[in-house]
Protein backbone atom coordinates (compact mmCIF):
# COMPACT_ATOMS: atom_id res chain seq x y z
CA UNK A 1 0.00 0.00 0.00
CA UNK A 2 1.41 3.41 -0.91
CA UNK A 3 2.00 6.07 1.71
CA UNK A 4 -0.56 8.31 0.01
CA UNK A 5 -3.24 5.60 0.10
CA UNK A 6 -2.65 5.05 3.80
CA UNK A 7 -2.95 8.79 4.41
CA UNK A 8 -6.16 9.00 2.39
CA UNK A 9 -7.72 6.13 4.35
CA UNK A 10 -6.88 7.83 7.63
CA UNK A 11 -8.33 11.12 6.35
CA UNK A 12 -11.61 9.53 5.26
CA UNK A 13 -11.89 7.63 8.55
CA UNK A 14 -11.40 10.89 10.46
CA UNK A 15 -14.11 12.67 8.48
CA UNK A 16 -16.57 9.80 8.91
CA UNK A 17 -15.87 9.76 12.64
CA UNK A 18 -16.51 13.52 12.88
CA UNK A 19 -19.74 13.15 10.91
CA UNK A 20 -20.94 10.36 13.17
CA UNK A 21 -20.09 12.43 16.24
CA UNK A 22 -22.38 15.19 14.91
CA UNK A 23 -25.26 13.02 13.71
CA UNK A 24 -27.72 14.65 16.14
CA UNK A 25 -27.12 18.22 14.88
CA UNK A 26 -26.85 17.57 11.11
CA UNK A 27 -30.13 17.32 9.14
CA UNK A 28 -30.79 13.66 8.25
CA UNK A 29 -30.71 14.12 4.46
CA UNK A 30 -27.51 16.17 4.64
CA UNK A 31 -25.86 13.60 6.91
CA UNK A 32 -26.75 10.85 4.42
CA UNK A 33 -25.44 12.83 1.43
CA UNK A 34 -22.14 13.68 3.14
CA UNK A 35 -21.61 10.05 4.16
CA UNK A 36 -22.47 8.90 0.65
CA UNK A 37 -19.94 11.32 -0.85
CA UNK A 38 -17.16 10.18 1.50
CA UNK A 39 -18.00 6.54 0.72
CA UNK A 40 -17.65 7.23 -3.01
CA UNK A 41 -14.06 8.48 -2.69
CA UNK A 42 -11.34 6.00 -3.62
CA UNK A 43 -8.33 6.27 -1.26
CA UNK A 44 -6.09 4.63 -3.85
CA UNK A 45 -6.24 7.83 -5.91
CA UNK A 46 -5.35 11.40 -5.02
CA UNK A 47 -7.70 13.45 -2.89
CA UNK A 48 -7.88 17.23 -2.92
CA UNK A 49 -5.84 19.17 -0.40
CA UNK A 50 -9.10 20.99 0.34
CA UNK A 51 -10.45 17.80 1.92
CA UNK A 52 -7.63 17.86 4.46
CA UNK A 53 -8.50 21.50 5.12
CA UNK A 54 -12.14 20.54 5.71
CA UNK A 55 -11.02 17.87 8.16
CA UNK A 56 -9.05 20.42 10.19
CA UNK A 57 -11.95 22.89 10.08
CA UNK A 58 -14.42 20.16 11.06
CA UNK A 59 -12.31 19.20 14.08
CA UNK A 60 -12.17 22.85 15.24
CA UNK A 61 -15.92 23.28 14.74
CA UNK A 62 -16.65 20.17 16.83
CA UNK A 63 -14.33 21.36 19.60
CA UNK A 64 -16.13 24.73 19.67
CA UNK A 65 -19.57 23.09 19.33
CA UNK A 66 -20.26 25.44 16.41
CA UNK A 67 -23.40 23.85 14.97
CA UNK A 68 -23.79 26.30 12.08
CA UNK A 69 -20.19 25.65 11.02
CA UNK A 70 -20.70 21.89 11.28
CA UNK A 71 -23.74 22.11 8.99
CA UNK A 72 -21.84 24.32 6.50
CA UNK A 73 -18.97 21.80 6.45
CA UNK A 74 -21.42 18.96 5.89
CA UNK A 75 -22.80 20.79 2.86
CA UNK A 76 -19.31 21.11 1.43
CA UNK A 77 -18.71 17.41 1.98
CA UNK A 78 -21.97 16.49 0.28
CA UNK A 79 -21.60 18.67 -2.81
CA UNK A 80 -17.90 18.99 -3.68
CA UNK A 81 -15.88 16.52 -5.73
CA UNK A 82 -12.63 15.80 -3.91
CA UNK A 83 -11.21 13.08 -6.16
CA UNK A 84 -8.29 14.40 -8.21
CA UNK A 85 -7.24 12.45 -11.29
CA UNK A 86 -4.59 14.79 -12.69
CA UNK A 87 -2.73 17.60 -11.02
CA UNK A 88 -4.98 20.67 -10.83
CA UNK A 89 -3.97 24.34 -10.94
CA UNK A 90 -6.05 26.70 -8.81
CA UNK A 91 -6.18 30.50 -8.67
CA UNK A 92 -6.61 31.65 -5.07
CA UNK A 93 -8.71 34.54 -6.39
CA UNK A 94 -11.26 32.01 -7.67
CA UNK A 95 -11.76 30.09 -4.42
CA UNK A 96 -15.13 30.61 -2.76
CA UNK A 97 -15.88 32.37 0.53
CA UNK A 98 -15.57 29.14 2.51
CA UNK A 99 -12.19 27.93 1.27
CA UNK A 100 -10.41 31.23 0.63
CA UNK A 101 -10.08 32.43 4.28
CA UNK A 102 -9.17 28.93 5.48
CA UNK A 103 -6.41 28.53 2.89
CA UNK A 104 -5.06 32.02 3.53
CA UNK A 105 -4.96 31.38 7.27
CA UNK A 106 -3.31 27.96 6.93
CA UNK A 107 -0.53 29.13 4.64
CA UNK A 108 -0.05 32.32 6.66
CA UNK A 109 0.91 30.13 9.63
CA UNK A 110 3.93 28.93 7.63
CA UNK A 111 5.69 32.31 7.69
CA UNK A 112 6.94 34.78 10.30
CA UNK A 113 6.11 37.70 8.00
CA UNK A 114 2.71 39.31 7.69
CA UNK A 115 0.92 37.89 4.66
CA UNK A 116 -1.07 40.17 2.34
CA UNK A 117 -3.19 38.93 -0.55
CA UNK A 118 -4.14 40.63 -3.81
CA UNK A 119 -6.22 39.64 -6.84
CA UNK A 120 -4.41 37.51 -9.44
CA UNK A 121 -5.36 38.01 -13.08
CA UNK A 122 -5.95 35.04 -15.36
CA UNK A 123 -2.99 36.18 -17.48
CA UNK A 124 -0.55 36.14 -14.55
CA UNK A 125 -2.02 32.86 -13.33
CA UNK A 126 -1.38 31.33 -16.75
CA UNK A 127 2.23 32.53 -16.77
CA UNK A 128 3.04 30.82 -13.48
CA UNK A 129 1.14 27.68 -14.49
CA UNK A 130 3.11 27.37 -17.73
CA UNK A 131 6.39 27.76 -15.87
CA UNK A 132 5.39 25.05 -13.39
CA UNK A 133 4.34 22.74 -16.20
CA UNK A 134 7.74 23.28 -17.79
CA UNK A 135 9.36 22.21 -14.52
CA UNK A 136 7.25 19.07 -14.27
CA UNK A 137 8.14 18.35 -17.90
CA UNK A 138 11.83 18.37 -16.98
CA UNK A 139 11.14 15.99 -14.08
CA UNK A 140 9.29 13.65 -16.42
CA UNK A 141 12.12 13.73 -18.95
CA UNK A 142 15.15 13.55 -16.66
CA UNK A 143 13.99 12.56 -13.16
CA UNK A 144 11.48 9.76 -13.69
CA UNK A 145 11.39 8.70 -10.01
CA UNK A 146 10.81 12.23 -8.80
CA UNK A 147 8.18 12.81 -11.48
CA UNK A 148 6.29 9.67 -10.49
CA UNK A 149 6.45 10.75 -6.86
CA UNK A 150 5.19 14.25 -7.73
CA UNK A 151 2.18 12.81 -9.52
CA UNK A 152 1.33 10.72 -6.46
CA UNK A 153 1.91 13.41 -3.85
CA UNK A 154 0.75 16.68 -5.45
CA UNK A 155 -2.97 16.99 -6.07
CA UNK A 156 -3.15 20.75 -6.64
CA UNK A 157 -0.93 23.76 -7.18
CA UNK A 158 -2.46 26.93 -5.80
CA UNK A 159 -1.19 30.10 -7.46
CA UNK A 160 -1.63 33.35 -5.58
CA UNK A 161 -0.62 36.99 -5.59
CA UNK A 162 0.76 37.60 -2.13
CA UNK A 163 3.38 39.46 -0.15
CA UNK A 164 4.91 37.71 2.83
CA UNK A 165 4.37 34.28 1.28
CA UNK A 166 6.68 32.80 -1.35
CA UNK A 167 5.94 29.12 -1.84
CA UNK A 168 4.92 26.40 0.54
CA UNK A 169 2.77 23.50 1.69
CA UNK A 170 1.00 22.40 4.86
CA UNK A 171 -0.10 19.14 6.42
CA UNK A 172 -3.57 20.69 6.87
CA UNK A 173 -3.79 21.07 3.09
CA UNK A 174 -1.98 17.88 2.28
CA UNK A 175 -1.39 17.40 -1.42
CA UNK A 176 -1.58 21.11 -2.22
CA UNK A 177 1.45 23.29 -2.78
CA UNK A 178 1.34 27.02 -3.44
CA UNK A 179 3.41 29.51 -5.39
CA UNK A 180 3.23 33.29 -5.26
CA UNK A 181 3.26 35.33 -8.46
CA UNK A 182 5.54 37.84 -6.69
CA UNK A 183 8.17 35.20 -5.90
CA UNK A 184 10.75 33.34 -8.04
CA UNK A 185 9.26 31.21 -10.80
CA UNK A 186 10.53 32.60 -14.11
CA UNK A 187 13.87 30.76 -14.28
CA UNK A 188 14.11 27.00 -14.84
CA UNK A 189 16.41 26.76 -11.80
CA UNK A 190 13.82 28.51 -9.66
CA UNK A 191 10.88 26.39 -10.72
CA UNK A 192 12.83 23.13 -10.23
CA UNK A 193 13.84 24.47 -6.82
CA UNK A 194 10.22 25.27 -5.92
CA UNK A 195 8.76 21.94 -7.06
CA UNK A 196 11.50 19.82 -5.48
CA UNK A 197 11.32 21.82 -2.25
CA UNK A 198 7.59 21.39 -1.68
CA UNK A 199 7.48 17.82 -2.94
CA UNK A 200 10.15 16.90 -0.38
CA UNK A 201 8.07 18.47 2.41
CA UNK A 202 5.02 16.42 1.38
CA UNK A 203 7.08 13.24 1.43
CA UNK A 204 8.34 13.93 4.97
CA UNK A 205 4.81 14.84 6.11
CA UNK A 206 3.62 11.40 4.99
CA UNK A 207 6.44 9.55 6.75
CA UNK A 208 6.00 11.66 9.89
CA UNK A 209 2.31 10.69 10.14
CA UNK A 210 3.23 7.18 11.30
CA UNK A 211 6.79 7.67 12.56
CA UNK A 212 8.10 10.58 14.68
CA UNK A 213 11.43 10.57 12.76
CA UNK A 214 12.89 12.89 15.44
CA UNK A 215 12.31 12.03 19.12
CA UNK A 216 13.18 15.52 20.41
CA UNK A 217 11.44 17.51 17.65
CA UNK A 218 10.73 20.69 19.64
CA UNK A 219 14.32 21.33 20.74
CA UNK A 220 15.53 24.59 19.15
CA UNK A 221 18.85 25.03 17.35
CA UNK A 222 20.46 27.03 14.54
CA UNK A 223 18.53 26.80 11.29
CA UNK A 224 20.26 25.98 7.99
CA UNK A 225 17.90 28.35 6.15
CA UNK A 226 16.36 30.88 8.54
CA UNK A 227 17.91 33.56 10.74
CA UNK A 228 15.98 32.53 13.83
CA UNK A 229 16.50 29.24 15.65
CA UNK A 230 14.15 26.45 14.60
CA UNK A 231 12.85 23.25 16.22
CA UNK A 232 14.73 20.12 15.23
CA UNK A 233 11.75 18.84 13.22
CA UNK A 234 11.92 21.99 11.11
CA UNK A 235 15.67 21.53 10.71
CA UNK A 236 15.07 17.91 9.69
CA UNK A 237 12.62 19.02 7.00
CA UNK A 238 15.01 21.73 5.76
CA UNK A 239 18.00 19.39 5.56
CA UNK A 240 16.13 16.75 3.59
CA UNK A 241 14.72 19.44 1.28
CA UNK A 242 18.14 21.02 0.69
CA UNK A 243 19.74 17.67 -0.20
CA UNK A 244 17.06 16.96 -2.78
CA UNK A 245 17.23 20.40 -4.37
CA UNK A 246 21.01 20.18 -4.60
CA UNK A 247 20.72 16.78 -6.28
CA UNK A 248 18.12 17.96 -8.80
CA UNK A 249 19.99 21.14 -9.73
CA UNK A 250 23.29 19.25 -10.05
CA UNK A 251 21.82 16.63 -12.35
CA UNK A 252 19.83 19.24 -14.33
CA UNK A 253 23.06 21.12 -15.01
CA UNK A 254 24.83 17.93 -16.08
CA UNK A 255 21.98 17.03 -18.44
CA UNK A 256 21.84 20.54 -19.95
CA UNK A 257 18.29 21.07 -18.70
CA UNK A 258 19.34 24.50 -17.41
CA UNK A 259 19.43 27.25 -20.10
CA UNK A 260 22.89 28.61 -20.86
CA UNK A 261 22.04 32.11 -19.66
CA UNK A 262 21.19 30.94 -16.14
CA UNK A 263 23.84 28.27 -15.57
CA UNK A 264 25.97 30.55 -13.38
CA UNK A 265 22.90 31.43 -11.33
CA UNK A 266 22.04 27.74 -10.96
CA UNK A 267 25.59 26.94 -9.83
CA UNK A 268 25.33 29.66 -7.17
CA UNK A 269 22.14 28.07 -5.88
CA UNK A 270 23.74 24.64 -6.03
CA UNK A 271 26.77 25.73 -3.96
CA UNK A 272 24.59 27.55 -1.41
CA UNK A 273 22.26 24.58 -0.91
CA UNK A 274 25.15 22.16 -0.52
CA UNK A 275 26.74 24.31 2.20
CA UNK A 276 23.48 24.87 4.06
CA UNK A 277 22.58 21.18 3.84
CA UNK A 278 25.88 20.26 5.46
CA UNK A 279 25.08 22.71 8.28
CA UNK A 280 21.73 20.98 8.76
CA UNK A 281 23.33 17.52 8.73
CA UNK A 282 25.85 18.57 11.37
CA UNK A 283 23.10 19.97 13.63
CA UNK A 284 21.03 16.79 13.31
CA UNK A 285 24.01 14.50 13.91
CA UNK A 286 24.95 16.49 17.01
CA UNK A 287 21.58 17.16 18.60
CA UNK A 288 18.77 15.08 17.09
CA UNK A 289 17.62 11.78 18.55
CA UNK A 290 16.21 10.02 15.50
CA UNK A 291 14.19 6.87 14.94
CA UNK A 292 15.71 4.21 12.65
CA UNK A 293 13.54 5.51 9.79
CA UNK A 294 14.46 9.12 10.54
CA UNK A 295 18.16 8.29 10.64
CA UNK A 296 17.96 6.22 7.45
CA UNK A 297 16.22 9.00 5.53
CA UNK A 298 18.80 11.58 6.56
CA UNK A 299 21.62 9.18 5.72
CA UNK A 300 20.20 8.79 2.21
CA UNK A 301 19.92 12.59 1.96
CA UNK A 302 23.53 13.07 3.02
CA UNK A 303 24.69 10.85 0.15
CA UNK A 304 23.08 13.26 -2.32
CA UNK A 305 25.42 16.09 -1.28
CA UNK A 306 28.66 14.16 -0.92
Amino acid sequence: MSLRTSFNESLLESLKYLLDACVEVIPEDLFFQANQKLGSLNPEFKLSGLLSQINADFFNAVEKKDIQRIIAISRKLSTNDFQVKNMAYLNLSNLDDYYSPLVKHTFSQETMAKASFFPLSSEHFQQVQESLQRGFGILQRSFSDFFKESQELISEVLIMNSEGLKAGSSFDLFGMIYASYLYKWKKVSEILDLITHEQAHLYVYLLNKDDPLVLNPKEFHESPLRKEKRPLMGIYHATFVLARIYHVLTKALALNEIPKEEKDYCKELQDYYQKRCKVGLEILQTHAKMTPLGEGLILSASKLVQ
